[in-house]
């Protein structure tokens, strides 16, 4: 059994913030560049992982859709409308610097089920650990809006699936990104069962 895996899609580089200048949106005089969550960013660290040869030792676990279902464990109905209707439209804002491109809600869907099935891969005992390397993020999204490029809150659905599903009484979401998972502090600031560092 290879002990960790990684989750991985090709679809994860089809979401299309659409031009910036880092979170900016383009136009006026901010030059038109690539939105701070970009493809490259994903992309980068996958070819790194397949051509240092770690991409053989890993298993693979395959991406799916997050069902609307499990998306309103932590999100509203109206805000998962919203994104839906917006991708839907091409175009559009899901909140404080998490813009939506064509496809961005299926895509968004797909980076939260991604992290939902590594928990099932994990749980089930197929591997220790996992890697999801996905997109678009999810650590800042809020229950009723995006944030941070983040349009689900990944990190969150996933604690609540091991919860909801598998019966895990315990849970810890240890996040070393730069910036404040501040969806996880607020979806669980008054649970006990679940830790957030």
């Amino acid at each position: 059994m290879r002990r960790t895996a990684i989750v991985f899609h090709e679809r994860y580089l089809w979401h299309q913030p659409g031009p910036h200048a880092s979170v900016i949106p383009a136009g006026g005089f901010v030059e038109p560049g690539l939105h701070a969550e970009s493809p490259e960013r994903v992309r980068r660290i996958y070819s790194l992982v397949e051509v240092s040869g770690l991409g053989e030792k890993l298993a693979r676990v395959p991406a799916r859709e997050a069902t609307r279902k499990e998306l309103l464990r932590f999100h509203t109905a109206a805000y998962v409308d919203s994104v839906k209707a917006q991708s839907d439209a091409g175009h559009g804002d899901a909140g404080f610097h998490a813009p939506i491109g064509p496809s961005s809600y299926e895509i968004a869907a797909l980076s939260a089920g991604g992290c939902l099935a590594a928990v099932d891969a994990i749980v089930a005992g197929d591997v220790e650990n996992a890697y999801a390397l996905c997109r678009p993020p999810g650590h800042h999204a809020l229950a009723d809006a995006g944030m941070g490029g983040c349009i689900f809150s990944n990190a969150v659905l996933a604690a609540l699936h091991a919860r909801e599903v598998h019966g895990l009484e315990r849970v810890a979401i240890v996040d070393w990104d730069a910036h404040h998972g501040n969806s996880a502090q607020v979806a669980f600031w008054d649970e006990p069962s679940v830790l957030t560092v």
